[in-house]
């Protein structure tokens, strides 16, 4: 039986790692090419901000951050193999890096102007509790913006396992939330599933306004070819919020 990654754990497997590298290194990945480019667009000016970055990865989005003129930076990964690569991408900046759990981490008292999380919060089982946290760690009017899995993808995997390129997805189980395993880059990766009606419930009921829901819709200009926009024009991928602090 294969054993179950929970959290940032799989990163910390090499053979996974490298693998995950390259497939998120590819100009068309999907990250690259759907999600980043709505995160930018809600997250704008950051000149002059104090930034906390949860789950940061191999760091290149805070050098990036930074570049643009951000006061301060902290990044905090889980993962060591992650955490080393964030080092290396953030050496002779002004950067905080910690190898660390999210949910270990003890937030300070209003402390940041802006949180911001990539594609993690799917992995995390008491969401409601991290939230909580951040609400505190958030400068008055602070803002909070984050991408997860569209919960049309978390609700089941077994489109995933088509081969091909896929062009539609199975929606199934969709109301009931909770645990989901993933197998994925030949190891089996626990995701938690929730509806976009849970995820504004886990907002309101944490002390925050939404700004903005974003279901990162392609944009042809990031695609080489109109058979690949059209084919991301199927299906969202991801689900982004702009959440500012009440």
């Amino acid at each position: 039986m294969k054993m179950n990654y929970k959290n940032y754990k799989a990163y910390d497997d090499d053979d996974f790692f490298e693998q995950y590298i390259t497939k998120r290194n590819r100009p068309d990945s999907p990250n690259n090419i759907l999600e980043k480019p709505v995160l930018d667009q809600l997250i704008q000016d950051v000149a002059g901000k104090d930034i906390l970055d949860l789950g940061c990865g191999d760091g290149k989005y805070g050098k990036e951050l930074l570049e643009r003129k951000s006061r301060s930076y902290h990044g905090i990964e889980g993962s060591e193999n992650m955490f080393e690569l964030a080092i290396e991408h953030l050496k002779n900046t002004d950067a905080k890096i910690e190898c660390l759990d999210i949910e270990e981490y003890n937030y300070p008292k209003e402390k940041y102007d802006l949180i911001v999380s990539r594609l993690v919060f799917h992995y995390v089982q008491d969401l409601k509790g991290l939230f909580v946290k951040f609400h505190t760690g958030l400068r008055e009017e602070g803002e909070f913006v984050f991408s997860v899995e569209h919960p049309i993808i978390t609700s089941c995997y077994e489109a995933y396992h088509r081969k091909g390129r896929r062009k539609n997805w199975i929606v199934d189980n969709y109301f009931e939330s909770g645990e989901r395993v993933n197998h994925w880059i030949g190891k089996n990766v626990v995701k938690y599933h929730r509806t976009i009606e849970e995820y504004f419930q886990i907002i309101q009921n944490t002390g925050f306004e939404v700004l903005a829901l974003r279901e990162s819709k392609p944009d042809i200009k990031y695609f080489e070819t109109p058979e690949e926009y059209e084919r991301r024009m199927k299906i969202p991928l991801f689900m982004l919020f702009k959440l500012k602090k009440k």
